[in-house]
């Protein structure tokens, strides 16, 4: 049999070949969609197809294939996991009765093992050598127990799986992106501010301090995107939240919170995972724990998608109340107070970095858009506060609810209005210069918007500003005052 041509060529041609099959992925893709657990579905799996044509081509498509990865952390669990000697029911009873670990062979991190002696000293007390052990009957149906060994497990075993099929197939250093998504957790919160559970009923916080730092340890990402329920979204990322009035966000399932690192840069050094030093829990509200994912890389870029706010519009004073979001916890961080505990002291400053915030949300209140702690700092805002076009939402009975959709408007509008007199032209002097060069509006592109916000973003005028296209300003001076102009290329 004739090899075909394409089989003669170099691999380094066919895989510059197959580059061009190259897409960006769905989680970029759908970043503005309204948050659900489709965000990673794609209807484009080119890769895949040449995966199938050989094993060579698979081999050389494999890197392709993998730039772009994804981590679920509420698939069904292996059979194998119920072989662990730490995270199991019968191994943490087998750890109270001989006071030792069980003696299951195979490859367990210790930061694994770390966290069952934390859950045993839970259990037992400090001096847990001077006590008797406790019932083991007792074990079964503890929340705080299976609280630990559902989510002890399921984080651990579900990242070590990830890790290991990269490492087998040489992936790690090909790897640029992963999507950490799951269903929603827990049935009910455990607390009001659900931080604060993290000290003796929630291990989700440990273990997600632990996860990625793990994580890092092994591959340098250059995205990560997180999809969860905000409640959940809070533990992934080590933050405080306050759900005082998230019963009011009923269609508010889930959020997106996307960070990025600018590659220009040298590439990050692999992380050490130390658990005996893990900072899992934020002091206070608002804030964000020393272990934070946010704290680990020097992010450039946070996106955030809140979803929609359209069922909080049908309470009474809607205004008063605001969703479970990460948005206080982020604008504290770079605006840092002294932290009120035993180690009084002024708080880090995670965010160093970050040059650029994209917001998505589907009508959210002006009081929970403030930017004036993050202006300072960005370079680029990009913002979209309405469905998009091609969205039906505002024709669903059901998802309206009792939403005044005059008021939806009106609180849209004034979070633009106030964001323009922040930027207007005649509030920027030389001895005020904000650091921002690029403020997007993806509204503008509404057609029965166009004209409101036209004269909105009257204040973003010459000769600071020049409005490239419908909602895309540039600063191209620094100051009305000296017409000093910014070298600029968009």
């Amino acid at each position: 049999m004739s090899v075909a041509h394409i089989e003669r060529l170099p691999e380094e041609l066919l895989i510059h070949i197959l580059t061009y099959l190259d897409t960006p992925p769905p989680s970029e893709r759908k970043l503005r969609q309204e948050p659900s657990l489709r965000l990673t579905v794609s209807d484009e799996h080119a890769f895949k197809d040449v995966s199938c044509v050989s094993k060579r081509w698979r081999r050389l498509v494999l890197p392709l294939l993998f730039k772009h990865t994804r981590l679920r952390l509420d698939e069904t669990p292996r059979t194998d996991w119920a072989q662990c000697s730490a995270c199991t029911e019968g191994a943490l009873q087998w750890r109270l009765q001989h006071r030792e670990v069980l003696p299951i062979p195979g490859a367990i991190d210790q930061y694994h093992l770390d966290m069952l002696e934390d859950v045993v000293t839970l259990i037992t007390g400090p001096n847990s050598s001077d006590h008797a052990s406790p019932p083991l009957s007792g074990l079964s149906g503890d929340p705080i127990v299976d609280n630990f060994l559902t989510w002890s497990s399921r984080f651990y075993h579900s990242l070590r799986d990830f890790l290991d099929f990269l490492q087998e197939r040489d992936l790690t250093s090909k790897v640029q992106s992963l999507v950490v998504m799951s269903e929603q957790m827990l049935p009910e919160k455990l607390a009001r501010f659900p931080h604060l559970a993290a000290v003796d009923k929630d291990w989700r916080y440990k273990a997600a301090a632990a996860l990625w730092q793990h994580l890092f340890s092994v591959v340098d990402l250059e995205r990560v995107v997180i999809l969860a329920a905000p409640v959940d979204l809070a533990c992934l990322t080590n933050c405080a939240i306050d759900t005082f009035g998230d019963w009011a966000f009923g269609d508010m399932d889930y959020h997106i919170l996307d960070l990025r690192v600018d590659r220009k840069g040298p590439r990050s050094p692999a992380m050490e995972l130390q658990y005996s030093s893990l900072q899992y829990m934020p002091h206070r509200y608002p804030g964000l724990a020393g272990s934070s994912i946010l704290n680990l890389r020097q992010w450039s870029h946070i996106g955030i998608n809140e979803g929609a706010f359209l069922k909080a519009y049908g309470t009474y004073e809607y205004f008063e109340r605001g969703p479970p979001s990460l948005i206080y916890s982020i604008k504290d961080s770079l605006s840092p107070r002294p932290i009120f505990s035993p180690h009084a002291r002024i708080s880090d400053v995670p965010l160093a970095s970050l040059r650029s915030l994209t917001y998505t949300g589907i009508f959210p209140f002006a009081n929970h858009l403030d930017f004036r702690e993050l202006l300072p700092q960005l370079e680029e805002l990009d913002m979209q506060l309405a469905p998009e076009p091609a969205s039906n939402i505002l024709n669903e009975r059901d998802r309206v609810g009792k939403a005044e959709l005059q008021d939806c408007w009106s609180e849209l509008i004034s979070i633009y209005q106030g964001l323009a007199i922040l930027l207007a032209t005649f509030r920027i002097s030389e001895r005020n210069v904000p650091r921002l060069k690029k403020f997007v509006c993806r509204d503008s592109k509404i057609i029965a918007l166009q004209e409101e916000l036209d004269e909105v973003f009257i204040p973003l005028c010459l000769p600071v500003w020049v409005q490239r296209e419908p909602g895309l300003f540039t600063r191209q001076a620094m100051s009305a005052e000296g017409h000093a102009s910014v070298d600029m290329i968009w």
